[in-house]
């Protein structure tokens, strides 16, 4: 079997929370390749998936946004992930020290540029095309897609929505945000 294979469905595994078989994928994919880092921030996560499952889900998807732009993305991964098993402190809380060190614009900053454009379609095209905004708090995430929906990017504030399904699962408050949505676009 490819990596590539075995990569997909280690993540897909991970995505359904059964971290048991992800792990055994993702160990295979590292015995095939030990320095995948992909492999490697999947076997992480799993291990953590055991004792913090929601938690592991979110460093997963602040993963999937860090990977590509950050300098280090896998010794942010690891960082956060030994401070939240050595410490009570929310994951939202920690990813926020983190943000300090990736390249991306904290959702606050992105606010202050909407304030300043006073228009959210200019000010959101400009940061998508330009930048990654950073949303590291559930009442961020909430106000992101209403603007979003506001503005008419109703296929985004779905993609947004369905991406983040697995770790929201059955909040009223996320669940709530479906319904600023046309029928068609769900």
């Amino acid at each position: 079997m490819q990596i590539s294979e075995l990569l997909d469905r280690a993540e897909r595994l991970f995505l359904e929370k059964n971290y048991s078989n992800a792990l055994k994928l993702y160990a295979l994919a590292l015995e095939k390749e030990s320095s995948n880092t992909e492999a490697y921030i999947g076997a992480i996560l799993c291990d953590l998936g055991f004792d913090f499952k929601d938690d592991a889900q979110v460093i997963y998807y602040y993963y999937q946004t860090i990977k590509s732009s950050a300098k280090n993305p896998k010794e942010s991964i690891e960082m956060l992930v030994d401070t939240l098993t050595s410490s009570t402190q929310d994951i939202f809380n920690l990813i926020d020290a983190d943000v300090a060190l990736d390249d991306g614009i904290d959702y606050d900053d992105f606010l202050d540029i909407i304030e300043d454009k006073e228009n959210f379609r200019e000010a959101f095209e400009d940061a998508i095309f330009s930048t990654k905004v950073i949303i590291s708090k559930k009442s961020q995430f909430i106000d992101f897609i209403k603007r979003l929906a506001e503005n008419g990017y109703y296929g985004v504030a779905l993609d947004y929505l369905e991406s983040h399904a697995s770790y929201y699962k059955n909040d009223q408050d996320i669940l709530t945000l479906y319904s600023l949505l046309p029928k068609g676009q769900m």
